[in-house]
This record gives C-alpha cells, sequence and structure tokens, in this order.
C-alpha cells in the first residue's frame, strides 16, 4: 500500500485491515472443552480491562454503543481515569494492541502507554486523537451536580 493510500484510509477500513491481518494469522481458533464449559458456567466477568492479543476482537455495534456508554459513565463519574478509559475502549470496543492502535491514531505507542498509565500530561489534541475512534473528546464538565443546574 502506498504512502497517500495510506492517508487517504479511514479509520474503519484500517481497523477492517487489522483485523483481517489477524484473522489470517490465526486461522485455527481455540476450543473450549465440555469441562472447562461446565466449570466456567457460574463465574461472574471480570470488569477490569482485559490483555489485547492476537487472539481478541472487537464488538459488534450495538455492544460497541453500549461499551462506549457505560464507559464514559463511569469516566464521568469519576470511577475511571481517562487512561484507564482509553484501554477498556481500545481492548473491549475494538479489541487492538497498543501498537496497532497507536498505528491507527497516529501517535507513538509510547504516548499511548503514557496516556494509558496517567503518566504525564497531555495535549489537547493529543488526547482528542486517541479519543476519537470513539466519538468522544475532551472537554470541560461540572465537577459537582450543581454548577451544571440553570438559576
Amino acid at each position: 500500500m502506498s504512502d497517500q493510500s495510506y492517508a487517504a484510509e479511514t479509520a474503519k477500513e484500517t481497523i477492517a485491515r487489522l483485523r483481517a491481518k489477524r484473522q489470517q494469522r490465526n486461522e485455527v481458533a481455540t476450543e473450549v472443552s465440555p469441562r472447562q464449559q461446565s466449570e466456567n458456567a457460574g463465574e461472574v466477568p471480570i470488569q477490569a480491562p482485559k490483555r489485547a492479543s492476537k487472539q481478541s476482537s472487537g464488538v459488534d455495534t450495538v455492544e460497541r454503543k453500549n461499551a462506549i456508554h457505560a464507559t464514559t459513565q463511569r469516566l464521568l463519574q469519576g470511577e475511571l481515569t481517562q487512561g484507564q478509559a482509553l484501554k477498556i475502549l481500545r481492548v473491549e470496543v475494538l479489541g487492538l494492541t497498543q501498537d496497532e492502535y497507536a498505528n491507527l491514531v497516529k501517535v507513538s505507542r509510547k504516548t499511548l502507554s503514557d496516556v494509558e498509565n496517567d503518566r504525564g500530561s497531555f495535549k489537547t489534541d493529543i488526547l482528542n486523537r486517541l479519543f476519537k475512534p470513539f466519538g468522544l473528546k475532551v472537554g470541560i464538565v461540572p465537577s459537582s451536580t450543581g454548577v451544571a443546574r440553570p438559576l
């Protein structure tokens, strides 16, 4: 692919291309044995973001919107930091590794890692670039409910 066609490639096309490459490398899916299924049947899923891997995949459109909404609400309520929210969205919504996501949004993997681990202070344009694939951007939000009420 030439440099010009990379520049014209949309986020959706990039995600589709990266997933297709990953799927080609991992044609053989691992199967869970009936014994493992019965052992895991009563377990409650863990809420912490899992690690993105070659085996992980994104979610469908409805699940994606619900995950974005739930994560945004947790962020606004102070349950998550920006970095934690970004990591949850990257892993659970898109199923991309840091390298893949950093290439998608055109930042270095170190910058992405620093933001996800809440290290450093970043300009608004960098944060907006990181959250753009989820339809989000940095803004001013009320820190208490009284500020948001009209007079």
